[in-house]
């Protein structure tokens, strides 16, 4: 309400000189209020033209909050949702995807699955708590003394990119991608990511590359890397 009272303010030239530049600053930084800005406007030239049609004088310009945010959500639901991701809203990157599966599938790593040693469920709960230095000490501890331990290679890969540190993050990710041992090696899917997520030139290409080879081969994670080709393809 607050934010549609401040835009009829500023074209009813209510603000100070100092709120109007302002709030002109702000509107190209800020797409939440342009999107308000632009269903104020046509909510405004929508009163204006039934005004005419009716031969009554109507005071468009200080038409009431209450009723301009009544009327934009009208036109909203005229104009579609459909509509209104495809003006306002941009397809999501090949980053952001990554970003996106990295979020929903490794936001918590499981601890309590069969065979796990106590130091995976450790740095396990280190990181499910957010604490991915603490995790990174424990996988690292077992890598030390297992160097090609997949699970430890897969979770200490993705404390890497928790942190950032998206070098080692390719490096663990294509230790384990190298193993032909394993029943199912998601190794060379997250080697793409970490790629996409590092965005250093031609990292795009070398990531295109692995995804390729994981739908050409069949390998953990195909769908993903399908959808994640289309949307490098793209950008």
């Amino acid at each position: 309400m607050k934010e549609l009272e401040r835009i009829d303010d500023y074209f009813a030239g209510r603000l100070s000189p100092e709120d109007r530049d302002r709030f002109e600053a702000t509107l190209p930084q800020n797409p939440a209020l342009a999107r308000s800005v632009a269903f104020y406007l046509l909510a405004r030239q929508t009163a204006r033209q039934e005004a005419r049609r009716m031969l009554k004088p109507l005071p468009v310009r200080r038409l009431p909050v209450r009723f301009l945010t009544l009327l934009a959500a009208c036109l909203l639901l005229v104009l579609g949702v459909g509509w209104y991701l495809t003006v306002w809203q941009t397809p999501p990157s090949a980053r952001e995807v990554a970003d996106q599966y990295l979020s929903e599938r490794y936001s918590q790593l499981p601890v309590s699955l069969d065979g796990q040693s106590d130091s995976l469920k450790t740095g396990s709960h280190f990181y499910n708590m957010g604490e991915f230095r603490k995790a990174e000490t424990v996988f690292e501890s077992i890598l030390q003394r297992e160097p090609t331990h997949p699970e430890a290679l897969k979770r200490a890969g993705l404390v890497s990119l928790r942190l950032g540190n998206y070098d080692q993050a390719i490096e663990r990710f294509r230790r384990l991608g190298q193993q032909t041992d394993l029943y199912a090696n998601p190794g060379i899917f997250l080697e793409a990511l970490a790629y996409l997520k590092r965005g250093q030139p031609m990292d795009k290409n070398r990531a295109k590359k692995l995804l390729l080879t994981v739908i050409q081969g069949n390998l953990e994670g195909k769908e993903e890397a399908g959808q994640l080709v289309e949307k490098i393809t793209d950008n």
